[in-house]
């Protein structure tokens, strides 16, 4: 999805020797980049790459210009780019956007990696916790009943075209066609023709429409126009402009012309009375609305605060009188600290919108929250796809309805498309039954007794542990349906093994003996599993360090003396030493630090009889966090104490 549209989406948002020429190219492209001419700012930075220049600096903003622009191929070429140089300089939301433009890609293996990692460094962030409680996601969505069909629709361009809705019969969407009808109506953003509206009518019921023409001439203007939403009397809408004054652009100090949400009403045929509403300001963007079917509440996005990320659904009361309430953010459930944007209301009170934040396929997916339950869920197949999958409305009456996607085989950069659904019964009361399992050897496949099992619900919330008797058998209460568990068995001299159970739809014998399920076990300390850390396979208690200092502690030598035991039991197994540091003092003193740290408890465990190639130590500074603890932010000494630890890594056996 191209930025232009993501002006609608709110994405709102080494030293290297040059020649004057490449020094005057590189400060064109920066200005560009800063200035949100992305597509010029790509031209630029692309032409100084092929002339053999880089550098951190290039190859992030290569890579978030393509991201802002929708094309996540790109940014996944240019974000690899930027890792390869393995610079310091790499902060933590880089790492979220590889892994997002990776899925674009479907290398969603190395995107998990990356969101791990992601994980590790932040993992307080929404978008972290909602993947670690979620890392069957992919699963999950393939899993889904492909319920919807759908059908290219005949009213699109070369250009983009989305943010469709219904009025009168008509179906009235937002494109970038260029009519010619505006001097210099181009957006720098990408090279292309400013957004207005239109509308087609349909001439049948197979996706035919007739030739679009612009929906309004009092409504359009020099600025983009974009996502309708209109009252069932068909006598108001709601609309998305630039902020703008005598039909031009006004930009804060940063260059950005921020988004507004108008009203305008029908007067003798003619759309008129355009005012914007008066939650809108200069300082933030809102955008993209829809109403409650009674009408009484308006849903929208927008980076107001309290904003948890670029863009949040909000929803505001609107009075009899046509005045306003005050807006309220949906919370985290829904939003995170990336882009939830293009809310839609059903008739049955269901929202619908897109993000990128919680687990998906691909840059935007649509997401559900039921009216009945709250609970969030990608809507699947073939709605959502590797790209950008946004906009989308639907008539639950008539089981049809709408949505934008830039995926590959439309016509342009954006494509509407219609579908039809099956309607899915109200979701049966949840209740609560038991499942048999057994845990066996998986080379015999013999009976294991008297093993652990923890079960953990769909939020990773341990909620109980349950001891397999002498037959190796064991049952567990859970509840149905579509509900995921986790199974973790743990028995001595056996690796822990993990399964996952989601409960199935629709109508269960409660006596679920056909759901009898098996865990197998493989022989072996789970310490030989390479990318195994030690402190938590041998239970060691943290070794911290003092504030400055790489000296370790007395306590620590007990601890570090059951690393050397577990060495000399596996004497083939490597292990490297990684060593962190508090956010206080320079990034460049912290390395230093660490890598001190690393040094001094190598040294230790090499005086004990390990041979020093069987261990190295690698200093990461304050790279990578366990909490809220980044530069001056305020935390306790224990908060900052946790961040000063080390790790021991198995990484060949």
């Amino acid at each position: 999805m191209k930025k232009y549209i993501y002006s609608y989406l709110f994405c709102f948002f080494g030293i290297l020797t040059f020649g004057y020429a490449q020094q005057s190219k590189l400060k064109k492209a920066e200005e560009n980049f800063n200035n949100h001419s992305y597509a010029l700012a790509i031209t630029t930075y692309e032409a100084l790459v092929a002339k053999g220049y880089e550098s951190d600096v290039i190859y992030k903003n290569l890579g978030d210009a393509n991201f802002n622009n929708g094309d996540y191929n790109k940014a996944a070429e240019w974000y690899g780019k930027l890792f390869a140089l393995k610079t310091d300089a790499i902060g933590s939301e880089y790492y979220f956007r590889y892994a997002q433009s990776l899925k674009s890609t479907e290398d969603y293996k190395k995107s998990d990696v990356y969101m791990k990692k992601f994980q590790k460094i932040k993992g307080t962030d929404s978008r972290a916790q909602k993947f670690e409680a979620n890392t069957e996601y992919l699963e999950l969505i393939k899993a889904k009943t492909k319920r919807f069909t759908l059908k290219k629709v005949s009213v699109n361009s070369k250009n983009s075209e989305f943010a469709p809705s219904l009025y009168q019969g008509n179906l009235v969407f937002a494109s970038a066609r260029d009519t010619g009808l505006l001097v210099n109506n181009i957006h720098k953003w990408t090279n292309k023709a400013y957004l207005n509206l239109y509308q087609a009518d349909s001439t049948s019921e197979d996706g035919v429409f007739r030739t679009p023409e612009v929906f309004s001439k009092q409504l359009n203007s020099k600025t983009h126009e974009s996502s309708t939403a209109f009252t069932k009397d068909g006598t108001t809408v709601y609309f998305t402009r630039n902020n703008s004054k005598d039909g031009n652009f006004v930009e804060d100090e940063a260059g950005l012309s921020r988004l507004k949400i108008y009203r305008a009403s029908l007067e003798n045929g003619v759309w008129g009375n355009v005012i914007e509403l008066p939650f809108n300001t200069n300082e933030y963007s809102t955008a993209h609305p829809s109403l409650s079917a009674d009408e009484k509440t308006l849903y929208f996005a927008s980076d107001m605060p309290p904003s948890l990320g670029a863009s949040d659904i909000f929803k505001v009361a609107i009075h009899e009188d046509g005045t306003f309430g005050t807006p309220e953010n949906l919370g985290n459930t829904i939003n995170t600290e990336a882009r939830e944007t293009f809310p839609f209301i059903a008739e049955s009170g269901d929202l619908y919108f897109s993000s990128d934040g919680h687990p998906g396929l691909g840059g935007l997916d649509v997401y559900t929250v039921s009216a009945r339950t709250g609970a969030v869920s990608n809507v699947g197949e073939p709605i959502n796809s590797k790209e950008d999958d946004f906009s989308i409305i639907l008539d639950e009456e008539k089981l049809k309805g709408f949505f934008a996607s830039n995926r590959t085989g439309g016509m342009g950069d954006d494509d509407i498309y219609a579908f039809t659904f099956e309607k899915i019964d109200e979701e049966p009361e949840a209740f609560v039954s038991q499942i048999n399992g057994s845990i066996i050897d998986k080379l015999t496949g013999e009976l294991i007794p008297l093993g652990k099992v923890s079960v953990y619900d769909y939020a990773n919330n341990n909620l109980f542990e349950i001891t397999a008797d002498d037959q190796g058998k064991f049952s567990s209460p859970i509840e149905f349906p579509s509900k995921k568990y986790r199974f973790v068995a743990e028995v001595e001299g056996y690796n822990d093994e993990t399964v996952y159970l989601i409960t199935p739809l629709g109508t269960v014998d409660e006596t679920l003996e056909d759901l009898n399920f098996i865990i197998a076990m493989e022989k072996g300390d789970k310490s030989s599993v390479i990318g195994a850390d030690l402190v938590e396979i041998l239970k060691l208690k943290t070794i911290f360090f003092n504030t400055n200092s790489s000296y370790l502690n007395p306590d620590a030598f007990p601890e570090l003396d059951k690393v050397v035991a577990y060495m000399k039991e596996f004497p083939s197994a490597r292990v490297e030493v990684g060593s962190h540091s508090d956010s206080r003092d320079s990034d460049r003193y912290n390395l230093w630090l660490s890598d001190r740290r690393a040094k001094s408890t190598v040294s230790y465990i090499v005086s004990m009889g390990i041979s020093e190639n069987r261990i190295t130590g690698t200093g990461y500074g304050e790279t990578l966090l366990v909490n809220k603890c980044v530069n001056d932010a305020p935390c306790s000494e224990a908060e900052h104490a946790l961040n000063r630890r080390s790790e021991f890594i198995v990484f060949q056996n």
